[in-house]
């Protein structure tokens, strides 16, 4: 009876993200260096494959507080606006309706007619506030596609 060699073979490729992007559940997360108008911003994060963050839920609230908890910065663009119906808050840039919120009091407010994009405020428990979209900030990009590993392979 001959004998076989059989080889597995692992993969070593694990879930994770692009070095400076962190991984959460199925997505990945980088916070920006750099400041930016909202447009500015959105156009970053396209540029690498992702978009603004859509906080969709407490724990990814969670998550995203514990991303900018110890950083310098206090106000990060988020992906919503209300430019196109006013008071209709959608996450950009397909228009889907934002279903959790985590608004300060009060918000938003649409202060001299001219707050349509949404940021979260450091200084303000990590709620959310509605602002100019022409004011620097930074940002927060996600990008849905988090690497996964890969089946393993026998030879045999």
């Amino acid at each position: 009876m001959e004998k076989g060699l059989v080889l597995v073979l692992f993969s070593t490729i694990a879930a994770g993200c692009r070095n400076g992007w962190t991984v959460n559940k199925n997505s990945c997360y980088h916070v920006s260096r750099d400041t930016a108008s909202w447009v500015e911003a959105t156009r970053m994060c396209e540029l690498h494959g992702g978009y603004l963050v859509r906080v969709e839920s407490a724990e990814e609230q969670a998550f995203v507080q514990n991303l900018i908890q110890g950083l310098h910065a206090r106000q990060y663009w988020l992906g919503g606006s209300d430019w196109t119906t006013e008071g209709a808050w959608v996450w950009e840039p397909y228009g889907q309706s934002i279903n959790y919120t985590n608004w300060l009091h009060g918000q938003p407010d649409n202060s001299h007619n001219a707050e349509h994009c949404l940021m979260v405020d450091r200084h303000f428990h990590f709620k959310w506030l509605d602002s100019d979209c022409h004011t620097a900030l930074h940002y927060i990009c996600e990008d849905p596609e988090v690497v996964r590993p890969t089946s393993d392979e026998v030879i045999g």
